[in-house]
């Protein structure tokens, strides 16, 4: 993969864009673009907010190596977060693309898909501040 030439007009529009709907958009269409180095505080973002409709995005992130996080050795650790933003969505699509990932032929994802379903579905829990 190479870069992606919109890459930073999309990052410099996801610093400006407040709006829910719009910002899951970005995040989904950045995470699976390579030329950043973003990709693990996207798909805890996405897991944050629930982004039901970034499953499949998130299940194709887990599955490709980007270049950044290669050269980092980062990713397994993406993966995981990848099983945990998938347990915190919540939903049954997010389900089965936790149990795909821990049937998968790789180990790791094999390891977080079955952690992912442990903790599936991971409640948003606010914290006891006024």
């Amino acid at each position: 993969m190479t870069a992606n030439k919109d890459v930073p007009e999309l990052l410099k529009a996801l610093k400006t864009t407040l709006n829910a709907s719009a910002r899951t958009a970005l995040l989904t269409e950045l995470l699976l673009k390579e030329g950043h180095d973003r990709h693990e505080d996207i798909v805890f973002e996405l897991g944050l907010i629930g982004a039901s409709e970034a499953v499949p995005a998130i299940v194709k992130a887990a599955n490709t190596s980007f270049q950044e996080l290669v050269r980092w050795g980062n990713v397994q650790e993406f993966q995981r977060k990848c099983a945990y933003a998938l347990a915190r969505i919540g939903t049954d699509e997010s389900k089965v693309a936790l149990e795909e990932m821990a049937n998968s032929s790789d180990a790791d994802l094999r390891e977080y898909g079955q952690e992912g379903l442990q903790h599936w579905p991971m409640p948003y829990r606010q914290s006891g501040r006024s």
